[in-house]
């Protein structure tokens, strides 16, 4: 017979429960964790936000360029110049330009004014300081300051420069669409329009215009001895002569003193034989410019804050350059001789943050009165670091050095200066053959 055996179920100790300690620990530790990924979502939108505004600033210097190529504003027949001080780019039966730098610039014009004072780049004529005696002619190797011809474009069929409304069409982003925020927060923005007729109705969409940009077209450095027809060794104003900006409509050669009949001719004839169509377009694209740009005449030395920043030229430091070598970052130091503070040297000579643009330039050396000047040359670099002011007592003055990213400097001889400009946020080049023909010939 077989026994039954009961077997009794075996009793284990009772699970103890968490403890307070346990879930405020554990509390913290998840609100480190949500904090964390919290902190991370305005960091993800500024950097969003960020390439895709670098996104638009990188489309936009193709289509400037091929949108200035399409309406024929690289054509030198349709440049003029704006402020009607009667510049001449070109020897008479020749479509092609001095052999020079030009800035296309008509926004700059417009409801701005087209005073003289307006008719070159940049308007400032002296390294930025504020005294009206002192640097005002050191800021060049030459007693010619080295500056280029301002330029806006002619209208259809009229000599006259564009006005500021076309001058939009052209250089200014115009698909970027204006919005109006209405007073009640719950409800959304809506698009604005342009009203035409005594019973408003909608035509066109405005645009925020938030974009626009000038075109900088420079030419390959070039021994003018190649194509000389001088006669004899040249006299120091007829080498002044023969350096940019040029101007030959004027009898003595653009103010520079060249008054001997003989010579003028044959500087006349030099400069006809180094003639060009080959360039390099700079595409300077500035974020909010109008509103920077200072209006009327414009005075020299700068007497207000907003003229001293918008354009400006700062003296590199001699022996400060390290060039990029095009395919690393340089260095420059630029310094300014000012008494004015530390502060107000930081918010308008020395203005400059990561990502800001400069252009640095300089001047072709010559040796004495025998050789023809080569050119000026103008290259565009993006800031990738800029360090603290520094102050200078030997000037007296400050200091700023940049670390610099772009490609090679293209001259024998470094930088002397830089030019700065507010609200340059990219820079578009590319070579460029100047519709210096008649694209029905054959």
């Amino acid at each position: 017979m077989d026994r039954i055996v009961r077997k009794h179920p075996t009793h284990r100790p009772g699970r103890a429960g968490v403890t307070l300690i346990e879930v405020m620990m554990s509390t913290m530790v998840v609100s480190l964790g949500i904090l964390g990924l919290a902190a991370l979502i305005p960091l993800g939108t500024h950097l969003t936000e960020r390439g895709t505004r670098n996104d638009r600033i990188a489309s936009l210097g193709p289509r400037a360029f091929h949108q200035a190529k399409t309406m024929g504003y690289l054509n030198p027949q349709n440049w003029t110049d704006a402020t009607g001080t009667g510049i001449v780019f070109g020897p008479a039966g020749s479509s092609m330009p001095y052999r020079q730098p030009y800035m296309l610039d008509p926004m700059f014009f417009g409801t701005n004014g087209v005073d003289a004072t307006r008719g070159m780049f940049p308007y400032a004529d002296r390294f930025a300081h504020d005294d009206a005696t002192g640097l005002q002619n050191a800021s060049y190797t030459t007693t010619k300051r080295m500056r280029m011809p301002r330029l806006s474009v002619e209208r259809g069929g009229s000599a006259a420069a564009l006005s500021f409304a076309q001058a939009k069409i052209g250089f200014q982003t115009d698909d970027d669409v204006a919005v109006t925020r209405p007073s009640d927060g719950d409800l959304p923005p809506y698009q604005t329009f342009f009203q035409r007729g005594a019973t408003p109705a909608s035509v066109k969409r405005q645009a925020a215009g938030e974009y626009s940009w000038m075109i900088m077209l420079t030419p390959e450095p070039f021994a003018l001895g190649n194509v000389s027809a001088m006669t004899t060794s040249l006299s120091t104003s007829t080498a002044q002569a023969l350096r940019p900006p040029l101007n030959t409509g004027t009898t003595a050669l653009n103010g520079m003193g060249v008054s001997n009949t003989t010579e003028q001719n044959e500087v006349r004839a030099t400069l006809a034989n180094s003639v060009t169509d080959e360039y390099t377009a700079h595409v300077i694209i500035m974020k909010e410019r109008q509103g920077r740009i200072p209006t009327a005449a414009i005075a020299m030395p700068a007497t207000t804050a907003a003229v001293r920043t918008n354009e400006r030229i700062l003296q590199v430091a001699p022996g400060s350059f390290i060039p990029t070598g095009g395919y690393s970052t340089g260095e420059v130091n630029l310094q300014v001789t000012t008494s004015l503070t530390q502060d107000e040297v930081e918010d308008s000579y020395l203005k400059f943050s990561n990502g800001d643009w400069i252009c640095l330039a300089g001047r072709m050396s010559i040796a004495g009165n025998t050789s023809f000047p080569r050119g000026d040359l103008y290259q565009w670099y993006r800031v990738v670091m800029a360090d603290d002011l520094q102050e200078e007592t030997s000037l007296p003055g400050f200091s700023r050095n940049l670390t610099i990213s772009g490609p090679d400097w293209p001259g024998d001889s470094p930088p002397t200066h830089a030019i700065a400009v507010e609200g340059v946020v990219g820079v578009y080049s590319k070579r460029v053959t100047l519709e210096s023909q008649n694209p029905w010939t054959p």
